[in-house]
């Protein structure tokens, strides 16, 4: 049975390598290592860079933040063919049309044809290749990659840092491999249909002793009370809350009746 894509799940991001071709700002470097490790990424590889081990530069380690141990195992390879010796499919990063290449798509279909590799595969990596800061990627660099994409953006302004597009493109990887956070689940206790029941009757009271609300000709006033705290999703606390407003002032009006 083959894997679809949505099944793959955490595991997937950790066989996602990304691969920085020649970078020339240590910073960039840790600002990379921080957007992989947000979206569960983890395996780095930096190839040639214009200064010595970025990973160890004093920027570099700050701009990683909480991701200091993605950028302290980030590998430092010479050439792209070495980062890339045991991947099975790389994608190529850039915003060129070129004459002659392969196969252009958008980074979120991108996405998922690197989550059918991935489900073919049983173990090896597939790759994310990023140009440096100023060329992008180089022709031969290209034709390492088995498939080109870039980032939808603006036409009239399109220049994503490298930084930034790693994070565009990790958040892609990690929404295709289904692996994406659910919202925290926050227990909390909701008012019952008694309790806002015994809330409306009250307010009901309080209408009609306020000379608010004409018992004898009502109209909608209960329907839509009702409506309103069903919507609200109160909470036991919060009912209790209101009705002591409420009780507060029904006594405001007794005492000002009883002293005229």
């Amino acid at each position: 049975m083959t894997a679809t894509p949505t099944a793959l799940g955490a595991a997937a991001l950790t066989r996602i390598r990304v691969i920085l071709v020649e970078t020339s700002h240590p910073g960039n470097v840790g600002s990379a290592a921080r957007a992989m490790k947000t979206m569960g990424l983890s395996d780095m590889v930096i190839v040639n860079p214009r200064l010595p081990a970025p990973q160890h530069d004093a920027q570099a380690i700050a701009l990683a933040s909480g991701a200091t141990d993605v950028l302290a195992a980030a590998r430092i390879v010479a050439t792209l063919q070495d980062a890339l010796h045991d991947v099975v499919y790389a994608v190529g990063f850039t915003a060129r049309k070129r004459e002659l290449t392969h196969r252009h798509v958008g980074l979120r279909e991108a996405a998922g044809l690197v989550m059918s590799e991935l489900a073919c595969q049983a173990h090896a990596p597939v790759a994310l290749v990023f140009g440096n800061e100023a060329m992008c990627l180089s022709n031969d660099d290209v034709d390492r990659c088995h498939l080109l994409a870039s980032v939808p953006a603006n036409p009239v302004y399109s220049s994503l840092n490298l930084a930034q597009t790693v994070q565009v493109a990790a958040y892609e990887m990690m929404m295709a491999s289904g692996c994406f956070p659910v919202a925290p689940d926050i227990t909390r206790e909701t008012a019952t249909s008694g309790e806002i029941e015994a809330l409306i009757k009250h307010l009901e009271l309080a209408a009609i002793e306020s000379g608010f609300l004409d018992p004898n000709s009502p109209k909608r006033f209960m329907t839509r009370m009702r409506r309103l705290a069903t919507r609200s999703t109160l909470e036991p606390e919060e009912v209790a809350l209101l009705r002591g407003l409420i009780a507060s002032f029904q006594k405001s009006s007794s005492r000002k009746i009883s002293s005229t």
